[in-house]
């Protein structure tokens, strides 16, 4: 990502929530699927997406994935296993270093966007 500029952040908790969402995207991304990992500037934010395809959060499901102990029912075709606490501290970090996390689902893929401010 070689025209981001440097950013000044909590690096443990920026590693904690990337390690988080990097996963769940490999727990829930099927065999011959694809993670994508990218990073822009628009205007003075730092957005940091990251994206799996194969698999879809179902819409009505959507508004509680950021919830604790919240699990996606079916959602775990494979049996992986989790507490449903992993997107809660990813959302809690993210306000705690000033950011923004949304999530959009559609078309066979997920995409978490996280949005940081950048010092003018």
């Amino acid at each position: 990502m070689p025209n981001i500029p440097p950013f000044c952040t909590d690096q443990a908790s920026l590693q904690r929530i990337m390690a988080e969402l990097l996963n769940n995207a490999c727990k829930y991304t099927p065999p011959g699927e694809k993670i994508l990992i990218t990073g822009c500037t628009l205007l003075n934010t730092l957005q940091l997406q990251i994206s799996n395809s194969g698999v879809e959060i179902p819409a009505d499901e959507l508004p509680f994935i950021f919830d604790r102990f919240y699990r996606v029912p079916s959602g775990d075709p494979w049996q992986q296993g989790g507490t449903g606490l992993g997107l809660a501290l990813v959302q809690k970090l993210v306000e705690r270093l000033g950011g923004k996390i949304e999530v959009q689902s559609h078309h066979r893929q997920t995409t978490f966007t996280l949005y940081f401010r950048i010092a003018d």
